[in-house]
This record gives C-alpha cells, structure tokens and sequence, in this order.
C-alpha cells in the first residue's frame, strides 16, 4: 500500500486529513501517541522480550541457533568466530544492534545461566562474578549437541517459515524444538507494562511431567507438582518451603525463598562457614562483598573471607574463632545479604495466536505437547510425500528392469529424449516421471543385483509408507511418538538435580520486644515536615477547659501537628501517602519520646519518595470500616481495612493511578448515613452518600467521584456524619468562610456538582474544606513559610457561594499551601 492509499484510507476514517502539502499528514497527537506507543509495546513484547510457548526462545535467541545451523556450527564441527556469527544473525535476520546479539548469544553459553546450555563457547564467556566477556572478535562458538535436538527435521516443513525484515530471506516462526527448552532453560525479560521470569528445571523431571500429561489428559495439578517436583537451578541451592513453588504452578505467579548451599566446619581453635552453591542469579564477588559489608558493619571478629572457588566449583571461606555462635551469623547473612533470596516467578509468554498469556505448569506442557503433535504431524506428511514419490519412481524402475530389451531398444531407435519418453510411456505405461527416472537411470542399475536391490528398497518404502499412513490417521500413535522422543532425549541428556527443595519454610526465631515491655496507651503524632513522635498517654494531664494547658513539642520553625492518634504500643498504625501507598509499623519499633521533643523523621522508620509524603495515620487494633481514597482526577475507591492486615516493610499499593493522578485524601468511612463532600480547585463541590461506592480490592483504581471541568482539579475532602456542623472553605488568596453543611445537598456520584465559591479569579483556587463543629481551631500556612492559627468559631458564617473574608493577610506573591483543624470535641 502506498501513501496515497494510506492517505485514503485514514481520511475516510476522519482519521488524518492532507495539507496542501501532500507530504505532510496532520494527526491528532493524543491519538498518534497511543497508536504508536500499543504498536511498539506489541513489538517489543512479541519480537524481543517475551518467549514463544513452544520452543522458549525470544526472536533474538531462535535467530542465533538458525543461523548457526545453517553455517553448519554443529557440536562435532569446528568453531567459528563470534562476530561471523552475530554478523550473520544481524544481516540476515536481527536488524538491531550486535551488542544486544552477542549478549544473548553470550548469555546461551553461561552454564551458570543455562540450565542446559545451547552453545559451547570457546574463550572468556564472562564469569559467575559478572565479569563482561571477551570481544566478539575473540571469541568462538558453536551449537551444543542438545541444541541441535531444537533444530531436528526443521528442513522437513515441519515450522511455518517467514520472510524476513526485507523480504529477502525466510526464517522459523518457531524450532520444531524437541526437547521442552522453555521449563529447562527458563525465561526472563521486561517488555512494556509486562515482564516474564520462568524458573529453570531438571530434564528429567520435565520428561517425566509431559509424559504424564499425555498419559493421564485429565491430571490433577497436585499430581504434576509431584512430578517436576520444582526449579532446578544451574547453581544450585536450597529452595525454602513448597508453598510458593504449588502457587506458581497453579496459577502462573509465586515466589519463593532460595537459600545457598552452606557447611559449617569445627577445627581445634576455629570455625569455619564455607558457601558451596548460591542462588539462581546471584553474582558471586557481589555476594562476598555484602558479606564483608556486613562482617564489617556488625564488628564481628572473623579471622578470613576468601573467594577459594576454581574449575572444580564455588566455595568462599569465612573463617572465625571458636567461641563465635555461627547460626546467629548465618542467619544474619540470609537476612543481610544475597545469599538467601526470592524468586519472583510469572508464566508470562507468547501462545501460538502470537499473544502474551499468563499459563500455569499445565497449560505450558499441554502447550509444548500441542506444538511436537503437530510438528510430527506435519514431519510424516512430508516423509510419506516423499516416500510416495520414491515407491512411484522405484515402481518405474522395477518395470524397466523386467523389461530391458524392450528399454533399450527403445532408447536406441528414440530420436531423442522427448522421443524414448514418449515410447516408454506408451509401450511400458510409465508416468512421465517414472520414464524420466529411467532414462536418467545408469545402465549398471539393470543388471539381476540391482534388480533385486530395487525390489527390496521398494519394500523398504512400503513399509514406511504403511508406517506413515497408520501414524497419520491416528492421534494416538503420534502421542507414542512424543513419548519415545522424550523418552531418548531424557536418556541422552538427563542428570541429577543440583536445586534442594525443603518442606516446609524455615521460621528463624527472633527475639520479642513485646514480651518484654507493657501494652500501654500512647500518643502518636505527625507534623507537616514528617516528624513522627510516640509518648505515653500518662505524660498529659487533665485540665479544665480554658487552662494554660502544658509544654508542647518544641517543633522546627513552621512546623504544625497534622496528625495525632490513641493507640496501644503493642497495636501497628498504618500510614497512608500521597502516591497511594500504605505503610505499616510496629508502634514498639517507634523511639518513645518526651512532650518538648519535635520526634524523629518519618523516612528512619518508612522509605519515602522524595515527593511522598504521608497524609492520614491509622490504628489498625480494629479492621471495622472502610477507607475512602480520593484522587486528583476525581477518583474515588473505597476498600475496606481488612484488606491492609499484611503490609511488607516496602509498603503495599492501596491504590492505583491512572497516568497523573494522584491521592489527596484518605477518609475513614462507614455505611450508613456517612456522606462525603468532594471539593475542586475551580470551586466546585459534590456531596454523595459513601454507599454509593463499593467495596473494592487494594488494586483496583476505583470510580470517577466527580466530573471535573478543563483545568479542574480535586483538591480536598471531608467526611460529614451529618448536617449539625458547617463546612470550612480557605483558598489560595487567603479568604476562608463557614458554610452551614445542610446547603450542601446530596447528590448522585458522578456528577459536575454544585458551586462552592462563585468568584474564584478574586479569591483565588480552593486550597481545601473541612467539616468542622465550630469549637475547633485552625493553623493556616503559606508557601513562603508564614502562618496563623485562629479559632473557626472567628469566621463568619456565609452563603454557599460567597467569598467569605481574609482570613490571613499574606505578602506580595505568597499564597496559601494548606491548613489543619485541629481539636474539636468527639
């Protein structure tokens, strides 16, 4: 198609219209950058990081065996430079870079990648320490023999085969790939919005689960998992507990703790822990070097750590006296360094109709079973074609040699070729390919030994062609087939498992602060610049009403209590950030503090982004209630608290964002008569029930509260119980009001709202809302640091539209950040 039936085409689709310059194609950017971007994603995920079901390889990598297959690298044939080799994969097949190339070729040689490795390298292919290798230019390679299985009767029409990128060339969709490279060699890669990490595993084991699979079509998952038992890794080690790995299975994603392989030696005046094997993936000198960081850190008096590892295998030393507890350094070192891990497994890969696809074990050996049916299919066809031809040819020849008086004469009187063809299909009632195969025929072949030579290979062919045909029409004898080559394959290339797999996950004993220390009632807070403070309920004293009261926290300039809450030091408090995550901490990990102290900052006890910061905390001794979560963008989800019980140290999603969204507000909610009151920076509000969003799970992104208009954004919300109270609006320009919340009415989700403000151009953008009583007071603050603190009851009661009254006088170019009520009576 040229450009201008492109142009053609989008303009009848009032896609694209033409300028007058018929080169230039004028496209909406919105839609030009989502067209582009799924076409790149697409190709990305199908043509570079995702593995085809059937043969486990990523284009890159099918490429390179291709390719070495046809300049004959085969595992008995001598080597050929590197650079030849990623030179032909480039021009012929990869258009893109020759490092990518040579990396992947590199990353098939490395048998502590490669489970079964499927080129033999010769020269310095990198190390288990992750040392680059050598250039192209130096090193060689050439197919391994289990590699050439993945090739095998790729020249009998058993792949569909494509043209290349110019055309110019054909190459496999798919290897007719013999053995199940996909669960042996594993897989890993990040496409766009997705990524794949398959295990590797024992032949043996894999033999063993296809076979059971083709046997028994109907097996129970629990059956497989017992069969392939789990990874093997090339180097070995100790998987933790069977519970990750019968997840992974059943459903295509899990985890799973690896452990290396350690022992521990007792000499007269020493001890010695000496690390044979370490986890899938890890770098063994980056592993040496955690374990020094961490010897060096703890001030544990160790003699030696040395790297003893050569040819014969891995093992690094570390040595220290006999007085030392080696099981508290141990496992200090599983939690501390790389030598114990997690295994994040996802079944992603590329099915058959050429599309990403979560599978479990059963569905990827059911797929790999699907794919040899059909290349076995496909290889008989091709065989019973050709042996068809040659039992026609053979039963041409055989006629001939029954009658070489009468073939002779007639090739000696014939004018020509055309002519003794002729004749020979006349008088001998030959097909014009069988009297071409006897007039190119040499004349030795008519003698009574090659007469009986034929008849015996025309058996021969007979046989096969019966063979053939039983095989073709019938289901049953092709899955025997896959049997017998998986049975031959397990046999030449099987071994012995390297990866350990325990029962159950091995529980390390910690000790307890908690049985220890007393659960008493605590006071936490939280102010606007992140310190967090614990102190004890006993350390404030009751007053009457309009007392002096006593010292507070001696805060940094600027600095306000946003947060404060009643909770028991043995409870967890749950923090809630401005990029929708939800953290959780022991509240006895909490350094106990004084009144006069402003705490410790926040990022001690959690990670925060630089922009994060935390919005509401929450005392989690009790799951009754939902959290509502409100976004920029008018999103709003609620999901309820039993859904925040296990949160890692790393913190969990409690939201997702669309692109440039973001939280604003984290309200504690109930059913009921609770509603909630949504306010936008343009002065817009909306006022729903809570029970009009559902309950939904962490992940979930939830609905559109509000409709916001072109350059509108949420910027605050409250809770209201009830229509008693009033709503507190302050703005950018320092105007603030109180509203009665009864003008507020409730309205339907999803809707534009009401006014909240009528003229925003002279008071400024709404800064945010709060419903209030009246006895509380507030702290308002200011871009440039400035700030006040005065009692709502001092605003003036106004209209629902009204501008309201200064509230804060600010200075030129300053302009109100945010503000929080504080107190109140329950």
């Amino acid at each position: 198609m040229d450009e201008r039936e492109i142009n053609r085409d989008v303009l009848a689709n009032n896609e694209l219209k033409e300028t007058s310059n018929s080169n230039v194609i004028e496209r909406v950017l919105e839609e030009e950058l989502v067209k582009s971007y799924l076409s790149y994603s697409m190709s990305v995920i199908i043509g570079r990081a995702i593995p085809d079901v059937r043969d486990g390889l990523k284009p890159v990598q099918r490429r390179i065996l291709y390719s070495m297959y046809e300049l004959g690298l085969l595992h008995n044939k001598p080597f050929k430079k590197s650079a030849r080799i990623v030179g032909e994969v480039m021009g012929k097949y990869h258009p893109h870079g020759d490092a990518a190339i040579y990396e992947a070729l590199v990353r098939m040689a490395q048998p502590w990648s490669m489970r079964y490795p499927l080129v033999e390298g010769q020269g310095n292919f990198g190390s288990i320490d992750r040392d680059p290798p050598a250039a192209m230019r130096y090193t060689e390679a050439r197919l391994h023999k289990i590699a050439e299985e993945m090739l095998e009767d790729i020249d009998k029409s058993t792949v569909r085969m494509l043209d290349n990128f110019d055309g110019s060339l054909q190459e496999p969709e798919v290897l007719p790939s013999k053995i199940p490279n996909l669960l042996l060699n594993g897989a890993s890669g990040i496409a766009v919005g997705m990524a794949t990490s398959i295990p590797t595993h024992n032949l043996r084991d894999v033999v063993d689960t296809i076979i059971a699979v083709i046997k028994k079509p109907d097996i129970s998952m629990e059956e497989l998992i017992d069969i392939i038992k789990g990874p093997d890794f090339p180097t070995g080690g100790i998987i933790i507990g069977k519970a990750g790995i019968r997840e992974m299975y059943v459903t295509g994603k899990g985890s799973f703790t690896i452990r290396g392989r350690v022992e521990v030696k007792h000499d007269k005046k020493k001890k010695s822990i000496i690390i044979t094997e370490i986890p899938y993936g890890v770098s063994k000198a980056d592993l040496i070097n955690q374990i020094a960081a961490y010897l060096q850190e703890e001030e544990v008096p160790v003699r030696d750590l040395r790297d003893e590892s050569d040819k014969e295998g891995l093992r690094i030393v570390i040595e220290f006296p006999e007085d030392i507890n080696e099981e508290v350094i141990l496992n200090n070192l599983y939690q501390k360094t790389s030598l114990q891990t997690r295994f994040n497994a996802t079944f992603l890969v590329i099915d058959a109709d050429k599309q990403p696809k979560l599978m479990n074990l059963k569905q990827l050996v059911e797929a790999y079973i699907k794919h040899r049916f059909e290349v076995i299919r496909k290889r008989t066809q091709y065989a019973y074609q050709q042996d068809s031809r040659k039992a026609h040819i053979l039963e041409g020849l055989i006629k001939a040699s029954r009658s070489i008086d009468t073939v002779v004469d007639i090739i000696r009187n014939a004018k020509d070729i055309s002519d003794a063809m002729a004749q020979l299909m006349e008088i001998l009632q030959m097909t014009e390919e069988q009297a071409k195969a006897v007039l190119d025929m040499r004349l030795g072949r008519l003698t009574n030994l090659e007469t009986q030579n034929l008849q015996s290979e025309y058996r021969e062919v007979l046989l096969r062609l019966e063979k053939e045909k039983e095989l073709l029409m019938s289901d049953e004898k092709v899955y025997e087939v896959i049997v017998q080559e998986l049975l031959e394959v397990k046999e030449k290339y099987g071994d012995d498992r390297r990866t350990e797999i325990t029962e159950y996950e091995e529980v390390i004993t910690k000790f307890d602060k908690k049985d220890l220390i007393p659960n008493k009632d605590v006071v936490m807070t939280l102010t606007r610049k992140g310190f967090l403070k614990l102190m004890d309920l006993n350390a404030f004293r009751t007053q009457r009403r309009n007392g002096k009261g006593v010292t507070g926290a001696n805060l940094m300039e600027d600095d306000i209590i946003s947060q404060i809450i009643y909770t028991k030091l043995h409870n967890k408090t749950l923090f809630f950030t401005s990029q929708g995550k939800v953290y959780e901490i022991e509240n006895i990990e909490i350094e106990e503090s004084g009144r006069a102290t402003k705490g410790k900052p926040i990022t001690k006890y959690i990670k925060l982004e630089p922009n994060e910061r935390v919005l509401a905390m929450m005392d989690i001794s009790d799951y009754k209630g939902d959290l509502l979560f409100v976004t920029k963008n008018g999103v709003v989800k609620r999901t309820s608290l039993e859904d925040f019980k296990n949160i890692t140290s790393k913190g969990i999603r409690a939201i997702t964002f669309k692109d440039g969204d973001e939280l604003v507000s984290v309200l504690l909610v109930e059913s009921g008569d609770s509603t909630v009151l949504i306010s936008t920076k343009l002065g817009m509000s909306i006022r729903f029930s809570v029970d009009e969003v559902r309950t939904m799970g962490r992940n979930a992104a939830g609905v559109r509260g509000i409709k916001l208009r072109e350059g509108d954004q949420v910027v605050s919300a409250t809770v209201l119980k009830d229509d008693s109270g009033y709503i507190l609006t302050i703005t950018e320009k320092g105007f603030g009001k109180l509203t009665e919340a009864s003008e507020y009415r409730k309205q339907s989700r999803d809707g534009l709202g009401i006014k909240n403000i009528a003229e925003v151009e002279k008071t400024g953008p709404v800064v945010g809302v709060a419903y209030v009583k009246g006895d509380e007071e507030v702290v308002v603050f200011t871009k440039d640091g400035a700030s006040i603190k005065f009692k709502v009851a001092d605003v003036p009661l106004r209209g629902r539209v009204a501008q309201g009254v200064r509230v804060i006088h600010l200075a030129d170019g300053d302009i109100v950040a945010d503000f929080a009520v504080i107190g109140g009576e329950e």
